[in-house]
């Protein structure tokens, strides 16, 4: 291959890509060469174990994917069209004849009708998400790739076969294809699955080969079409590892009274590292692991110690660390911890360079990667090259949500399949487990099996109350779970167990009566639940803080409301804090006393985190209650049972939760969802309803989708944003010049990233009372993902959204038709 670069200036008559600023026209046979010598590449790096197809294999396919994944490029029309000289039409559509052409080559040179199949749907969803492999109701019609044939044959056929030569591929066969018989075999594309693959694991792992190789596909492709090179990144997960015990020691210098020793929870804080650092077990061999520990034990250290001592026993290029937590609301606070351990280690070349060593990426973060470029001479492109490279998770290391990271494994949609490939042969950390539901164990389980055992990715699941979602004769335990779950030092908390029902408002009357405490926080499953109680304790306590905690927040106001409840809570203010379960996992509040309605006992458990969280009130110093307010209908009733069956007692202290959660979590069987999930998984289902499948499109980690979104303009700066956003966005419109566009698009981007922030999620029922005032903006018309719907500055403060409250459903006053333009 050393000889193409000289042959290629030869014949670059043909482009895929037109000149752009200063960038120069990109010449086809280059463009191609380079997706597929990428591609290839990044499958040599990875560490494999498949049972479908020899990695040499897989490289040579992937290689062919790229080096034809573009070929229906070379027709006159597209090169007059890439040119400038004639519009997009369906004689410049190239996906589909690529696709074509790559399945027959790929039969060609593996006679194997599967991975020709496989690699004509990658080529022919590269630029869409991916559908499903049985396409036979929607087959297009061929009268146009027989015209295109015809037209490469005319006009580029000599080069392109010249082209092709230099890989070992005679291109001369194309001149007989006959695409009816293409056509027939898209109405038996189920038979070669069923013919092909018969064992489960191997099906699983046949859904993974085709997303790794769409994943590479898609992000070599983009990368290269954006003429960006890898400099920021090369070389980033051969580096030093950042040792734990160092920073450690550092710490104790700078702060020497909070991480004294001495101190029994320090010391056993220290005792859990150590059994970590200590443990033989952490190997190449062991794909899975566990730690199941209280909350403040140290697991943030404690998680990074183990993917370190990991990963120095792994290959080089491999052992990117991804974090996942379940909230955005939670991620901040460990990223935090995680940059103070790489800067300690890094110093000064992590203020040069601090994406390439952690990235946080989910809706909220801005798509940049910090000193890739000059910020003061950034252009647009610049900006959707940095959203390429943050997506793609190039970084050492990931701080990211559930969401992001569940959403590209069992996943279809282009934009979250872009960084799979980055995902395989990573270590992959999943932190408060316990909020996936339960419908997902088994998917979960079979999936990371495959994931783990054939694609190199290690696993260590993080929890106080560990849920049996893998086999437990693959799971490593790093610790003494039930020492650490048991010592006094975090027996913090004595569970007060009230199973008599009591309607919300009987419990109100009582708590208003009687509780003179210093503070308290009380969870209610509803939000509904949780304004009526809120607006009774407000009432009623003149002289506490009193806050309400839950989505009908802005993310704004809720990080300001989070932000002064710890203040509050230092400064031993008296406080009470309403909230839904948004505060269950990670939040880092300490009260003496809670109140949590009747629920799942990992959710009474997490809630008991919240509870004495720092040991201040001393052993059993934390005052839970659990009452029941019968308001458990957004849980599955069966976990009703199952927790009244385990609570046996009136109450329990701390220690006694790991054994609860043991026999709590051994009662769960939950199988239909995984069970339909699987076997689309399995029959390469993306997008097609079938009685016993649901199809990966309908794969959901988060159950809103019944909901709307909507802008809550909150600040008079949102509002102007909102407005400039939309003058832009009309100004786009006009005749300007290409330099002009690019500048109104930069700035269109920064205003969208800055609302964000001012976005919620409601039922559109809850709409109805504002439809009045609730235009539909055309101009921010982009994709779901971006709602056109918001509340203006003085609407909102007027008619719709309350300081503590959030988002009202009701107005606080009637909306006069006056007042509506």
């Amino acid at each position: 291959m050393t000889n193409i670069f000289p042959f290629i200036e030869r014949i670059m008559k043909l482009i895929s890509h037109p000149e752009e600023g200063k960038l120069e026209e990109k010449s086809l046979y280059e463009h191609l060469y380079n997706v597929a010598d990428n591609s290839c590449n990044e499958i040599k790096k990875n560490s494999l174990n498949l049972s479908l197809i020899k990695k040499e294999n897989l490289q040579r396919l992937s290689f062919l994917i790229g080096l034809f994944h573009d070929f229906g490029k070379a027709t006159s029309w597209f090169q007059k069209y890439i040119r400038g000289s004639e519009k997009s039409s369906k004689f410049t559509e190239h996906s589909l004849f690529s696709a074509i052409i790559g399945y027959y080559v790929v039969l060609k040179e593996f006679d194997s009708k599967l991975w020709a199949y496989v690699a004509f749907q990658v080529i022919y969803r590269h630029h869409q998400n991916l559908t499903s492999f049985d396409i036979s109701g929607n087959i297009p019609s061929f009268a146009l790739i027989d015209e295109k044939l015809k037209n490469i044959l005319d006009n580029s056929f000599s080069e392109l076969k010249h082209f092709y030569h230099k890989f070992g591929i005679e291109l001369d066969f194309i001149k007989e294809i006959n695409f009816e018989d293409f056509a027939e075999l898209l109405e038996e594309t189920d038979e070669i699955l069923d013919n092909f693959v018969e064992d489960e694991n191997d099906k699983i792992e046949l859904f993974f080969i085709t997303n790794y190789l769409f994943s590479l596909l898609i992000d070599s492709d983009k990368l290269d079409a954006a003429r960006l090179d890898n400099k920021y990144f090369d070389g980033n997960l051969n580096e030093p590892q950042n040792d734990i015990q160092e920073y450690l020691e550092y710490c104790r210098e700078e702060e020497p009274e909070k991480f004294n020793p001495k101190i029994p929870i320090n010391k056993l804080r220290n005792e859990f590292l150590n059994e970590i650092l200590k443990n033989n077990d952490i190997s190449i061999k062991n794909r899975f692991y566990s730690i199941t520990a209280p909350t403040g034990i140290g697991k943030t250290f404690g998680c990074l110690a183990f993917a370190n001592k990991l990963k120095e026993q792994l290959p080089e290029n491999t052992g990117r660390i991804i974090y996942c937590l379940p909230y955005t609301s939670i991620i901040d606070q460990n990223y935090i911890e995680f940059e103070k351990i790489i800067k300690f280690h890094k110093k000064g070349k992590y203020e040069q360079r601090p994406n390439r060593y952690l990235l946080k990426h989910h809706y909220l973060t801005p798509k940049e990667i910090i000193n890739r470029t000059n910020y003061e001479y950034k252009k647009f492109k610049d900006y959707l090259d940095d959203q390429l490279l943050v997506e793609s998770w190039q970084s050492a290391m990931i701080v990211t949500t559930f969401v992001q990271f569940f959403h590209t494994i069992i996943g279809y949609r282009n934009r979250f399949l872009k960084k799979f490939h980055n995902i395989v042969n990573s270590i992959v950390i999943l932190d408060e487990v316990q909020n996936i539901n339960p419908d997902y164990y088994k998917l979960i389980q079979k999936t990371f099996k495959v994931l783990g055992e054939r694609f190199g990715i290690y696993f260590l699941l993080i929890t106080a109350t560990q849920p049996e979602i893998l086999e437990k004769e693959n799971i490593i335990n790093l610790v003494d779970s039930d020492k650490f779950m048991k010592s006094d030092s975090f027996n913090r908390v004595k569970l007060h167990i009230e199973t008599k029902e009591t309607k919300l408002a009987e419990f109100a009357e009582k708590f208003c009566n009687t509780f003179d405490s210093e503070n308290c926080l009380l969870v209610m499953n509803t939000k509904k639940f949780a304004r009526e109680l809120f607006e009774k304790i407000d009432e009623h306590f003149p002289d506490y803080e009193t806050y309400c905690l839950t989505t009908n927040l802005t993310p704004y106001d809720r990080k300001i409301q989070i932000t002064k409840i710890r203040k509050h809570l230092k400064d031993n203010d008296k406080i009470i804090v309403v909230s839904t379960q948004l505060i269950e996992a990670g939040v880092d509040f300490s009260f003496k006393n809670v109140y949590r309605d009747f629920g799942p006992l990992d959710s009474i458990i997490q809630v008991a985190g919240r509870c004495n969280r720092h040991n201040e009130f001393g052993k059993t110093g934390g005052e839970m209650h659990l009452i029941n307010l019968g308001n458990f209908r957004i849980y599955k009733k069966i976990l009703s049972q199952y927790v009244n069956e385990i609570i046996v007692n009136e109450k329990y202290e701390s220690k006694d939760f790991y054994n609860l959660s043991k026999e709590y979590f051994q009662k769960f069987n939950f199988l239909s969802e995984s069970k339909k999930l699987l076997n689309a998984l399995k029959e390469l289902n993306y997008d097609t309803s079938i009685n016993d499948q649901i199809p990966i499109s309908k794969f959901s980690l988060i159950e809103d989708n019944a909901k709307k979104t909507i802008f809550i303009l909150r600040t008079e700066d949102a509002q102007k944003n909102m407005e400039n956003l939309i003058f832009l966005k009309r100004k786009l419109k006009e005749k300007l010049s290409k330099e002009e566009k690019d500048k109104i698009r930069i700035e269109i981007e920064k205003l969208k990233h800055n609302l964000l922030e001012f976005q919620i999620a409601v039922y559109e029922n809850e709409l109805v009372a504002y439809k009045d005032l609730i235009e539909p903006q055309e101009e921010l018309i982009e994709n779901k993902n971006f709602p056109y719907q918001y509340l203006s500055y003085e609407d909102q403060k007027e008619y719709a959204y309350d300081e503590k409250l959030g988002f009202l459903k009701e107005p606080k006053k009637k909306i006069s038709s006056a007042l509506v333009l």
